[in-house]
């Protein structure tokens, strides 16, 4: 990749001098300059940040600038920045090891509160290392359950960067969607082979027409239904009315497996997440539920729930799952240590973020409607929620292809580097969301509503 070698400032009125530096060595020797995609080259342009700490609810970069952060390491950070909690579990596992390749007491431990929390009854649990593992086994589970081998996924939905899940996500052209009424299917990744293109069905979100005529034309072929109860990979779209609700009772009907992707949801919505937070409890909860991020509150652990049945054939014979650092006892530590603190006074912990969440929305929607700029506010609160600039007067976004039909890029991209000057870091493309910690205060609140309202009114001059 070639890249200038010449400094340029990241933001006016920002020193990112030792930024650029970072980012140059690693263009030297790193693909797009850095292992995940999610973090590079051109993702933020003209070049990554880098960052060297992170304390409560704020980080700071490489330069000696300190920034409120939104980000939260896309979500896993809901009690903030080395949280003393989870640094002493850690550090007392470290000392008594990091990897035994057996059994421990706190992974039982753990997948006791992971039940508890998600209230799941009548469910089994077990580990993976990421989000994206989680939902690869549960698309596998589902096809050895129900002897069938497609998957529904939805337009724009992402639930990580292998094969399957892969095919189609929001970095897919409106173009390559195809007309609306039929699936389609766009490779967004060279490498994935023709036959993988077979096993998944492709469909608009926030759509019962759709959907339900697929199924019935396919059912006795589609093996799940895997959906983010919000979607979170254009910004934050919350479910209509009524459809999480038409997807359980469908799949039920044409014993289709439900899963639902709460990578992101999951320990953050509510204790026991999306499902909780809509509702979803008991016989409309999914059949099998993938979770990460929160969990671990910044180390890599996934969990897979499902049905009891379902999860009883994933033993050795029959249902394959296994990894090194499955259940890595450091990750376990930290997971207990972050469900614990949540846990904490009934559950204060979402009180607070419920609070700082819905006072930070709000405040970014009176924001913006005074602007007069053609923006607005859209998500769920302490859930995660999105700023969306659009090029046409939209005021919602329900689907995929309203976000890519109507975002400005250009003028978020702006706004994001007028943030940056008033030390507020939110992520450099608007398809991410603003997450909130239980480290946040409500100074932090307001001083980041008085940067949105000055980065808003340079805009708008």
């Amino acid at each position: 990749m070639e890249v200038s070698q010449s400094y340029v400032p990241y933001a006016e009125g920002l020193n990112t001098r030792k930024s650029h530096q970072v980012f140059i060595d690693a263009a030297r020797i790193i693909p797009a300059s850095s292992s995940s995609h999610g973090h590079n080259f051109p993702v933020f342009y003209p070049y990554p940040i880098s960052m060297q700490s992170g304390h409560g609810s704020k980080i700071t970069d490489v330069d000696g600038n300190e920034y409120i952060d939104y980000v939260l390491g896309f979500g896993p950070l809901i009690l903030g920045h080395t949280h003393p909690a989870i640094s002493h579990a850690v550090e007392e596992q470290l000392r008594r090891g990091t990897v035994f390749a057996s059994l421990t007491a706190e992974e039982v431990q753990l997948a006791k509160k992971v039940l508890s929390f998600t209230k799941k009854t009548n469910e089994l649990v077990v580990f993976s290392n990421t989000g994206a593992e989680a939902t690869q086994y549960a698309m596998r589970f589902a096809r050895a359950f129900t002897g069938k081998d497609k998957i529904v996924k939805l337009e724009g939905g992402y639930h990580g960067s292998y094969d399957y899940a892969n095919l189609s996500n929001s970095g897919s052209p409106v173009a390559a969607l195809g007309p609306y009424e039929h699936p389609y299917v766009f490779r967004s990744s060279w490498g994935i082979p023709d036959c993988i293109s077979e096993t998944v069905i492709t469909l608009p979100n926030n759509d019962q027409e759709v959907m339900e005529k697929t199924i019935k034309r396919q059912a006795n072929e589609i093996a799940a239904i895997i959906i983010e109860p919000v979607m979170m990979n254009y910004g934050a779209v919350a479910p209509e009315p009524g459809y999480l609700e038409f997807l359980r009772e469908i799949t039920r009907q044409y014993d289709i497996v439900l899963v639902f992707d709460e990578v992101k949801t999951g320990f953050r919505l509510a204790p026991g997440g999306a499902q909780e937070y809509y509702g979803l409890v008991n016989d409309k909860a999914a059949d099998i539920t993938a979770y990460a991020k929160a969990l671990g509150g910044g180390f890599p652990i996934s969990a897979i729930v499902g049905r009891k049945d379902i999860m009883e054939l994933v033993v050795p014979g029959k249902v394959h799952h296994a990894g090194t650092y499955t259940a890595n006892p450091v990750s376990v530590a930290a997971s207990n240590a972050t469900l614990d603190e949540l846990s904490k006074n009934d559950f204060e912990a979402y009180r607070k973020l419920r609070s700082l969440g819905t006072k930070l929305q709000n405040g970014l929607s009176e924001e913006v409607e005074r602007s007069g700029l053609r923006v607005f506010v859209q998500g769920v609160g302490h859930g995660g929620f999105a700023v969306y600039f659009t090029r046409n007067k939209v005021t919602k976004i329900r689907n995929y292809r309203e976000y890519a039909n109507n975002i400005d890029t250009e003028t978020y991209n702006r706004f994001h580097k007028l943030l940056l000057r008033k030390g507020v870091y939110f992520h450099s493309q608007q398809y991410e969301q603003i997450f909130i910690s239980s480290a946040h205060s409500e100074e932090d609140v307001f001083k980041t509503i008085e940067g949105v309202r000055v980065a808003l009114k340079s805009l708008a001059s």
